[in-house]
């Protein structure tokens, strides 16, 4: 059952192939040309419908959407067990869908309780690299061990939330999934024993602007960085994958971004067109607490209103 419909005006077709596809067949996903023919644009209106997680539709686009997620050490983890404690049943979360609830989704958001799990494989390995990761951070290391160490029994209670689309879904319908996830939190059976979290720890993905890469000889297989001419520093730019991020980090308590261990050898044709654009992903970690979270909800659909 669709949970709600909005009609979205695009400026551009929306790229429906995801990036971090299974199939070899699939085209991998490029970033967005900053120069295109403005006479080949045109406004394509496309119907979003929300939907509630399906585990037995939704399994292997969420596989796909944690690999995307996940970026260069998606590898390292077991996306198959981590899509099912996503879509176990009655969890709470949306799905974007345009062919009704038998197709494919073209986002999804949920949370998954890491306080109740950490003894499941799955999580131990992520609580693990979240934790590696953050180890040059201490304040922000110190709070997660607090939170996900599993030596003693934790009131304070954390969930994961997981978010991710395709790359040219419009950030306007972000906020709508966030408020209905937070409804569905409070208004679950179990909310108490599975959905009230004290902190929510959101992984995701910015990227670093650096120098494009020029195609070299293509029987070579090598392409060579452009060199720029100039005598200044150039200064470090991040940006964001999903610009609602800005906004979550504005009210977190604790954030960071970090490198990833791996550069996926599986995904190079990914990685290339990515540095080809001049984009260096890497991975942004966000630890948040309820009522900042609430309070990011609500500047979301401040920042990023549906269209009327």
């Amino acid at each position: 059952m669709a949970k709600r419909k909005v009609e979205e005006e695009s400026d551009s077709d929306i790229d429906v192939s995801s990036t971090d596809s299974e199939s070899e067949d699939t085209p991998v996903q490029q970033p967005p040309q900053p120069q295109q023919d403005e006479e080949m644009e045109e406004t394509v209106n496309v119907d979003f419908d929300f939907f509630d997680l399906n585990p037995s539709v939704d399994f292997q686009a969420t596989k796909n959407f944690l690999r995307q997620l996940l970026g260069d050490d998606s590898g390292e983890f077991n996306l198959s067990g981590l899509a099912d404690l996503i879509l176990t049943d009655h969890s709470v979360g949306t799905s974007i869908k345009t062919e009704g609830v038998e197709s494919d989704p073209f986002a999804l958001l949920s949370v998954v309780n890491l306080s109740a799990n950490l003894t499941n494989p799955v999580v131990k390995k992520l609580v693990e690299y979240v934790l590696g990761k953050t180890k040059n951070k201490t304040e922000f290391n110190i709070m997660l061990k607090k939170l996900l160490g599993a030596d003693e029994k934790k009131k304070v209670k954390t969930g994961l939330i997981v978010s991710e689309r395709f790359i040219n879904m419009p950030v306007e319908v972000v906020p709508p999934m966030y408020r209905m996830l937070l409804e569905e939190m409070e208004k679950a059976e179990d909310a108490h024993e599975s959905y009230e979290f004290d902190y929510f720890l959101i992984i995701s993905r910015v990227y670093q602007l650096v120098d494009p890469v020029e195609q070299g000889d293509p029987d070579s297989g090598k392409a060579k960085k452009k060199k720029i001419s100039t005598s200044e520093p150039k200064a470090i730019e991040m940006d964001y994958f999903h610009m609602e991020d800005q906004v979550l980090e504005e009210h977190a308590n604790y954030k960071g971004v970090f490198e990833y261990s791996n550069e996926n050898k599986q995904e190079t044709d990914s990685r290339r067109v990515f540095t080809e654009y001049g984009i260096d992903p890497k991975l942004s970690l966000i630890l948040i607490d309820k009522d900042n979270l609430a309070k990011a909800v609500v500047e979301m659909a401040n920042q990023f209103p549906a269209p009327q």
